[in-house]
């Protein structure tokens, strides 16, 4: 029976996440933002940079997720904070005293990437057991509203920091945040799953097949996963795109894209904010489908409307970031309630590292209809392609 007082054990959890979270996105921004003025911004070193945040996690995702569900997921998430402090530690004492070189700096980026691929699982896989099944659409709103604002918070305060500082006193920030997020873990209890419910044969390639199996056994689960997987090649390119759009569509300058990204963000913070007070109402594929429609319809009236209409892009802008927490929150509430407990490390790698290896097809594929088209015409075409998305999880039973 679920403990009655799991609210006060996700403000504490989710309290920790927001200082760990805020303080790797200031370190994040800030580190990028050093090695681009390092290189003259070669395009080169930041590609190294950005495959270097995610590939590592894409491919050690199904093995990390293995590890989690064999030990205490309280260890694994204060281990992978510790991880990204000591890294950021080195790099601060390597950066005092001498300037470091780019590819430690990368290494440092492949460290934080690995780092994740544990954090992320074992925190999914410890929400339903702590919180009841029925609230956990809601929980999973409140996740998404402490990381949309730490994310969104995170480099204005990496940008700050050096503007007032430099970048090896950012990287203590991250230390600090690392430290409170493991502190506060210390004294909330997780129960861990009894290694004979899950049924263990002592082969560790087992156990992963085991996650993989999980997700292909369920067609409800499989489906959705397929439908997320497309959802995230075309919807995570766009992000990039969202300047591009302002200063070549409606020939704007960086005054109005930087209120795009804000009425982005504050559409972010308004969809986790809903589901927070309001997600366990109604059915979680229902909510998915609504969050896909939306943003699809956002996204095509983005790419249709005239050049004369800015103030109308910039409301689709906060509707499109509305419409990211309606499906992904509902979608992982509804893998904890169908994925039995000792398997939920496993599948959430699974599935985020599907995500992951796909991105680089969905930014391929985008800036091929760029070239052919224009900007704006990908707007549109993404937005048709996600409402069919959206039509066939409305579909799926």
């Amino acid at each position: 029976m679920k403990s009655e007082n799991w609210i006060r054990k996700f403000i504490a959890i989710y309290t920790g996440q927001f200082f760990s979270i805020i303080s790797s996105a200031a370190v994040q921004f800030s580190i990028i933002w050093w090695l681009t003025d390092s290189t003259g911004g070669s395009p080169l070193v930041l590609t190294m940079a950005g495959l270097a945040g995610f590939l590592p996690q894409a491919l050690v995702g199904p093995f990390a997720g293995t590890v989690t569900d064999r030990y205490s997921r309280k260890l694994m998430m204060i281990l992978a904070d510790m991880t990204v402090a000591l890294g950021s530690l080195l790099l601060f004492i390597t950066m005092y005293f001498n300037e470091p070189s780019i590819p430690l700096v990368i290494v440092i980026l492949v460290i934080r990437s690995l780092a994740t691929a544990f954090h992320m699982p074992a925190m999914q896989a410890s929400i339903p057991l702590l919180a009841p099944e029925e609230h956990l659409t809601k929980v999973a709103g409140w996740g998404q509203m402490v990381s949309s604002i730490s994310n969104i918070a995170g480099p204005a305060l990496g940008m700050s920091l050096l503007a007032v500082s430099s970048l090896e006193w950012v990287l203590m920030l991250d230390v600090f945040g690392a430290v409170i997020a493991s502190s506060i873990l210390l004294f909330i209890h997780i129960p861990r799953v009894s290694r004979t419910e899950d049924g263990v044969s002592g082969s560790f390639i087992t156990e992963m097949k085991e996650g993989y199996h999980a997700i292909v056994k369920h067609p409800v689960v499989l489906k959705l996963t397929i439908t997320m997987t497309i959802v995230a090649m075309l919807y995570i390119p766009l992000g990039t795109y969202f300047p591009l759009m302002t200063r070549n569509h409606f020939e704007k300058g960086v005054v109005e894209a930087g209120i795009v990204e804000v009425m982005f963000a504050i559409g972010l913070i308004l969809g986790s904010s809903l589901l927070g007070v309001l997600g366990d109402r109604f059915d979680k594929i229902k909510t998915m489908a609504a969050g896909m429609l939306l943003m699809g319809i956002a996204l095509f009236i983005s790419g249709i409307v005239s050049p004369s209409l800015f103030i109308l892009f910039i409301v689709m802008a906060g509707l499109v970031g509305l419409s990211g927490p309606l499906f992904s929150a509902p979608f992982y509430a509804f893998i904890q309630t169908e994925i039995q407990p000792h398997l939920l490390g496993r599948v959430f790698s699974f599935v985020t590292s599907l995500s992951l290896l796909v991105t680089p097809i969905g930014y391929v594929v985008a800036g091929f209809l760029i070239e052919l088209t224009s900007v704006a015409s990908l707007f549109s075409i993404i937005g048709i392609l996600i409402v069919i998305n959206a039509v066939i999880t409305r579909k799926t039973k």
